[in-house]
């Protein structure tokens, strides 16, 4: 027997719960359809932290989302009475005229938001451990900090949830159609039919989009926890976030990091958590390689080694995640150009997850309403079209 809904959502991951929640909310009879757990750490969402900022320097045109963005977490926290977003400060760093630098002012001055040049003399006072090399600069931006990334996946399916969305774990979609009346989609365990679909399938959304045309290239991303030489300087509390250019001879990118949490955050091992923001070697999500190669850990080894070489201790954990990357880096978010019953968000390109709330509404205004009010034309496939 075929059950029905007014709206499926395809993948539980962060942009999947946050719409779930979103729909639910609205009094929208919603199911979840993940082929993992919920939350799980094997596609975007997991790695325990992600970090938040304002002073976007991949496009000033965020900035309005990112705003919106932090109220709705703050909401979030007070409707499922959680702690998800921790405003510790972010210290930018790279050369005046790179990408990250003059992007950071450049979204701050057309937005009015508050950032602070560090002297050295500043630097040394917020942020000790940090050696910068020479002719880099630094910016403090206090609205930067993180959020606590599978702990948001639970909070938004509480929501959902308790808002009357119905979720299912471990039932992975096999095949779905657009009708007439709706969308029919078939799973390992069963069949259901509802008015509206939205596919927020994270890695595995070019499975599902073969058909818009918009090439999207999936990527295996390590990230790790290691053990500082002197754990004071980077405790919660004294150590701020932290996003630093990367030297364009290894590949560029930005080396990244969090303050070692405490235990009471069950926010993964006690360690601080690195990464290397930069594309890593194409994959198949059915097949990655989750295992940690010499090479893996030379990619991050060489930020801390550089810059914070009091950080670069023992490592404790290490993950291997996916980015999936549209053709400009930007999100993809829009309306099927061929279906109107479906809405879709993919092409995260690996700084997604801060938008979730964001994303999660206008994707519930998208299936329902079939457009937004909110800023997000910039994102729509139609920046693709051909001339």
């Amino acid at each position: 027997m075929t059950s029905c809904f007014d709206v499926i959502v395809a993948g539980v991951g962060a942009m999947g719960a946050a719409t779930c929640s979103a729909l639910a909310r609205r009094g929208v009879r919603v199911l979840g359809l993940e082929r993992f757990d919920i939350p799980h750490a094997l596609g975007s969402s997991g790695g325990h932290v992600r970090l938040i900022r304002k002073a976007y320097y991949e496009h000033p045109d965020y900035v309005p989302l990112l705003e919106l963005a932090y109220r709705q977490w703050h909401a979030l926290e007070l409707r499922t009475r959680s702690s998800l977003l921790f405003q510790t400060g972010l210290v930018h760093a790279g050369r005046p005229d790179g990408e990250l630098i003059a992007g950071v002012r450049r979204a701050a001055s057309r937005h009015g938001l508050a950032i602070a040049a560090l002297d050295a003399q500043e630097l040394a006072a917020r942020m000790p451990p940090l050696h910068l090399p020479e002719g880099y600069v630094a910016i403090h931006e206090a609205d930067g900090g993180f959020v606590l990334a599978e702990r948001s996946i639970v909070a938004f399916a509480q929501d959902a949830l308790a808002h009357g969305a119905e979720l299912h774990a471990r039932e992975r979609i096999v095949h779905f159609e657009a009708r007439e009346r709706g969308v029919h989609v078939v799973t390992e365990r069963g069949a259901y039919d509802a008015a509206r679909l939205v596919i927020t399938a994270g890695p595995h959304a070019p499975r599902f989009l073969a058909d818009l045309g918009v090439p999207l290239r999936v990527t295996r991303q390590v990230v790790a926890w290691v053990r500082p030489k002197r754990e004071a300087p980077f405790a919660y509390g004294a150590f701020p976030c932290y996003a630093i250019e990367g030297d364009p001879a290894e590949g560029a990118g930005l080396h990244y990091g969090f303050p070692a949490l405490p235990a009471s955050f069950g926010a993964g091992p006690p360690a601080l958590k690195v990464g290397h923001h930069a594309l890593g070697p194409l994959t198949d999500p059915e097949l990655l390689d989750r295992g940690l190669g010499v090479g893996d850990e030379a990619g991050f080894r060489a930020g801390l080694a550089r810059h914070l070489p009091d950080a670069n201790g023992p490592l404790l954990a290490a993950q291997v995640c996916m980015y999936t990357n549209s053709q400009d880096g930007h999100f993809i978010l829009d309306r099927h150009p061929a279906h109107a019953s479906i809405a879709l968000a993919c092409g995260f390109s690996g700084h997604g997850f801060k938008f979730a709330p964001v994303i999660g509404e206008a994707l519930a205004d998208l299936v329902l309403e079939g457009r937004s009010a909110l800023p997000i034309g910039f994102l729509s496939l139609a920046r693709f079209e051909r001339p």
